[in-house]
């Protein structure tokens, strides 16, 4: 990997917002679906569609209520020489709601549609003047901190937290409870201190956290091993699927959702899934995502207040029985 580290994002690919810390990228997977692939115009319009879209959940869906106390998340960072030879470049600072623009200019409301509480950042500095960024986030539940964690996935697998992805020598994330935990150096260093940091946050941290239920409808046949993305709102997944970018669905806080990538055969597949509060609501969501010019849309269909739909270049038979294995 050859970029300069301190100018992207702690998880890659997001122009830094300050000294390095910045929100999450929403990169498009290898082996997108034809009928998910976005062009260059529609990506340009889901540049243009995060900011309508906060602005309609802004008026739409109320802030999540947590139903835990906050967490001190700076007495959680390791101490100076915690880790052998590494101390305190720049103190911890932490941010909520009403300041967090100052971390993530433009890019709070990446953050805002996973239940967002607290974030604290901390730089370390070792004798050759290699400098790593730690990021502790705390959200409403641990679905949301999954749910951050299921969109920065990107590297190998880790055994830290409930679930970890690294790239070596230069990041390491992972979920825990209610927290995500992102590690990134700026210049290389030994994959043994990125995994001393992190065991030694892990260590501090609340135990506990389970995967959203909504993640294990996903047949596991034919599908593609770390690819599902759990979201709320469609912000967070329009790199993988293209709504248009209007909140087509209803989508909202109140919503659980689900994206995973498919390989069947020669086929490249989506397969999406929104648990609704009300059977209604799924059939309401179903009727506008049918009256849509979605034109990948292959499959739809409800089942209760679940809402199923199929994209890509799937023949419809085969869509359609992969949507029904999801929906019972």
């Amino acid at each position: 990997m050859s970029k300069n580290r301190s100018e992207t994002h702690a998880l890659g690919g997001v122009p830094a917002a300050r000294d390095g810390f910045s929100p999450p990228r929403k990169v498009p997977r290898s082996g997108t679906a034809a009928g998910a692939v976005l062009s260059v115009a529609q990506r340009t319009l889901c540049v243009m569609a995060l900011f309508i879209i906060f602005l309609v959940v802004s008026c739409s869906s109320p802030k999540p209520v947590s139903t835990q106390a906050p967490l001190d998340l700076v007495s959680i960072f390791p101490a100076a020489n915690a880790v052998p030879g590494w101390s305190i470049s720049l103190k911890a600072e932490t941010y909520n709601h009403d300041n967090l623009f100052n971390l993530v200019d433009g890019q709070a409301e990446s953050f805002f549609a996973y239940g967002f509480e607290q974030v604290a950042v901390q730089r370390y500095q070792d004798s050759a003047e290699n400098l790593l960024n730690v990021e502790i986030w705390q959200f409403v539940t641990p679905a949301d901190a999954y749910g951050l964690f299921s969109t920065a996935r990107a590297g190998t697998p880790a055994a830290i937290g409930n679930e970890a992805d690294s790239d070596t020598g230069l990041r390491l994330a992972f979920w825990q409870d209610s927290c995500f935990v992102s590690l990134n150096a700026l210049q290389p260093v030994p994959d043994e201190t990125l995994r001393a940091f992190a065991q030694a946050i892990s260590s501090k941290l609340p135990a506990g956290g389970q995967r959203p239920a909504i993640v294990d409808r996903l047949p596991q046949s034919g599908l593609v091993e770390r690819s599902a993305i759990f979201f709320h709102e469609e912000m967070s997944i329009q790199m993988e699927v293209w709504l248009g970018g209007e909140n087509l669905l209803g989508l909202s806080q109140a919503t659980d959702g689900v994206v995973g990538r498919y390989q069947l055969g020669d086929a490249n597949v989506r397969l999406m899934l929104v648990q609704y509060p009300s059977s209604s609501q799924a059939a309401k969501g179903l009727q506008a995502l049918q009256g849509s010019d979605i034109n990948d849309l292959v499959a739809s269909d409800t089942r209760g207040n679940l809402l199923g739909a199929v994209f890509g270049n799937l023949d419809t038979a085969q869509a359609k029985t992969l949507l029904q294995e999801a929906l019972k």
